[in-house]
């Protein structure tokens, strides 16, 4: 498949990649006073939760962070590799593309070596088309109006990974909104087809619930079988799950139980030269402080069991656990 090429539209998703935010703090051996982490858009729980552990580390002594917005997992993870931010975050499929120079990173690979420290959240995706007849299934989206995720996210590419097995990426009239603008593109027609997220299964972002609100003959985009069966056979660590259509309310499903939603893995990351006390640290703060975190966003409950936060750090596909992280989860008897 297609997946191994720099598409168009990986490299519209690297606009801005090269903007920078703050300086980093903590680099390797352990100086600067403040870590800088970069996540999402300020609209995003990606960077709501960023701000809660900032906010967190301010109530404490132990460790400074300094969380700002970017325009996505894509270009924090460029301001990583620059040395602009010591703490960012993308998914499991976005990380494997950086390691093995894949789609955008052919030609414009990371300088720096990527390491997990640890799990943020899962993320399932969907699309939305206006009504069923606009598109029953991704196999319909022939010149639409489409909006696979906000241009920079790593959803995006994710997404558009699992299109390429359903058509041609080419044969659809790209758009780029943001998230908090795909409700009303659907409902005034600029947009025939948008995204939906949904975030640990359970949760919906309020952009989503908007976007159903205003949007009462909405569809969830059907997966056929066939489509799905070439995913799972692609060599890439191209990823879904089948959801529970009473697990993943807002949107018309017709008749269905279930349907296929991208599904993959967003952790934290850091270069491989980040300090190993000041990873240990961070750690210990979010061990020991997980209610508070949980207070700021809801997200950070599911934090607060060590296995949870080890786990889906140590499984991505060729990349490897920090060895401070490591360290810190082996000692907690988790890894």
């Amino acid at each position: 498949m297609g997946y191994q090429e720099t598409t168009r539209r990986r490299a519209l998703a690297a606009i801005g990649a090269a903007s920078t935010i703050g300086i980093a703090g903590c680099m390797g051996g352990g100086g600067g006073d403040q870590l800088q982490m970069r996540t999402s858009t300020e609209d995003t729980s990606a960077y709501q939760l960023s701000s809660g552990l900032a906010a967190v580390a301010d109530n404490h002594d132990e460790i400074s962070i300094d969380a700002r917005p970017s325009d996505g997992a894509l270009q924090s993870m460029r301001q990583l590799d620059a040395g602009d931010a010591d703490l960012a975050y993308t998914d499991a499929y976005n990380s494997w593309e950086i390691i093995n120079e894949m789609g955008e990173y052919e030609d414009e690979p990371f300088e720096s070596e990527i390491q997990a420290a640890f799990w943020y959240y899962d993320i399932y995706g969907g699309l939305t088309a206006a009504d069923q007849e606009t598109a029953e299934t991704v196999e319909d989206l022939d010149g639409l109006a489409v909006n696979p995720n906000p241009v920079g996210t790593a959803m995006r590419t994710m997404t558009e990974a699992h299109l390429e097995h359903a058509l041609d990426l080419d044969s659809y009239d790209e758009l780029a909104l943001d998230y908090g603008e795909e409700g009303s593109a659907l409902g005034e027609g600029t947009a025939d087809v948008v995204s939906d997220i949904r975030i640990n299964v359970d949760l919906q972002p309020s952009y989503v619930e908007e976007q159903y609100s205003i949007n009462d003959d909405a569809w969830l985009v059907h997966w056929p079988d066939n489509v799905v069966e070439s995913i799972q056979d692609d060599d890439a660590p191209v990823t879904g799950e089948y959801l529970s259509v009473d697990d993943t309310p807002g949107p018309d499903v017709g008749d269905r139980d279930e349907e296929w939603w991208v599904a993959t893995v967003y952790n934290v990351y850091v270069r491989e030269d980040f300090d190993n006390d000041t990873m240990y640290t961070l750690l210990e703060m979010i061990r020991d402080n997980s209610e508070e975190l949980a207070d700021y966003q809801d997200l950070a409950g599911d934090w607060a069991d060590m296995e949870n936060l080890a786990e889906p750090a140590a499984d991505i596909p060729d990349v490897e656990m920090h060895e401070g992280a490591q360290d810190f989860f082996e000692d907690e008897g988790v890894l």
